[in-house]
């Protein structure tokens, strides 16, 4: 079976900015999705949990990075450890980027905030920016050009919410030489793991251990959503080394539940992970 990678799915938004210099210039200034920053790459190397292979397509002028990924998708990682999917496709992505110039600042908004809340931020973000440089002309000549639809600032706030939910389990994306995970770029909250997977587990699933759900998950074919639940509770206990304490000590590790996690990621043949968990239990013995 031949890998699929992004080069190989390359969206027609792309293909014109490659190939017109004029739209480029006008998709870096204002919008800040800059084709020639790609060739920088990331801040740190990246790579996906799930092995998916990554692109960098473009930049901006803070640092992050927009990444191709191998269905197409659009995944965007800031300077400072956050990352998510923008758009199941360059040309959505672009959409968001262009009619949502100020587009990081709404990763907060859901269409649950109601069209009155999401127009207003939109026009107090959208009016900052006017203070400084046009965008109204540039974002008319940049989606006619593309042929992107003139869409209500309340619908692309609906595709970047819907993207942005999009980014687990697939699109995690790790530091490559740590092996931590990047935050998510919204605050959303995602359903528990146990509501993911079939069971029946009686009582109260939250109290259950995670590795309850993360081997149902594994079990049922979920391997990524499993992954991700493991990393995140590894992450956790780098940051937060209190979780391991024993009940009622202040000082006593129960060093037991590293050696979980690396059981764990063997069975899912996630051998850079299992170490990462294996050297944490030695560092703390």
């Amino acid at each position: 079976m031949v890998a699929v990678t992004f080069c190989d799915m390359t969206d027609d938004c792309l293909r014109l900015l490659r190939n017109h210099r004029h739209l480029a210039e006008l998709a870096a200034f204002p919008f800040n999705f800059d084709l020639a920053r790609a060739a920088d790459g990331h801040a740190e190397p990246v790579r996906l949990a799930s092995g998916g292979s990554l692109e960098a397509v473009a930049g901006c002028d803070t640092g992050g990075t927009y990444f191709g990924c191998a269905d197409g998708s659009l995944l965007y990682a800031d300077s400072e450890g956050s990352a998510g999917i923008i758009g199941s496709s360059v040309d959505e992505a672009l959409e968001v980027v262009i009619g949502l110039p100020g587009w990081r600042d709404h990763v907060f908004l859901s269409p649950a905030d109601g069209e009155e809340k999401i127009l207003a931020r939109v026009a107090e973000i959208e009016g900052e920016i006017r203070e400084y440089h046009g965008i109204d002309a540039e974002r008319a000549e940049l989606r006619a050009a593309l042929g992107l639809p003139d869409r209500s600032p309340v619908e692309l706030l609906g595709m970047l919410h819907r993207a942005l939910l999009r980014t687990e389990p697939d699109f995690l994306l790790l530091n490559a030489e740590e092996g931590c995970a990047y935050d998510l770029l919204d605050p959303h909250p995602r359903p528990p793991l146990w509501e993911s997977v079939r069971h029946e587990v009686p009582g109260d699933p939250a109290a259950e251990p995670l590795f309850t759900w993360t081997r149902l998950a594994a079990e049922q074919g979920m391997t990524e959503l499993a992954r991700v639940a493991l990393i995140r509770r590894l992450d956790d206990i780098y940051l937060d080394q209190s979780l391991l304490l024993r009940p009622g000590s202040r000082k006593d590790l129960d060093l037991s539940p590293l050696l979980r996690l690396a059981e764990e990621f063997e069975r899912l043949d996630d051998r850079p992970q299992a170490e990462r968990a294996r050297r944490l239990h030695t560092d703390l013995r």
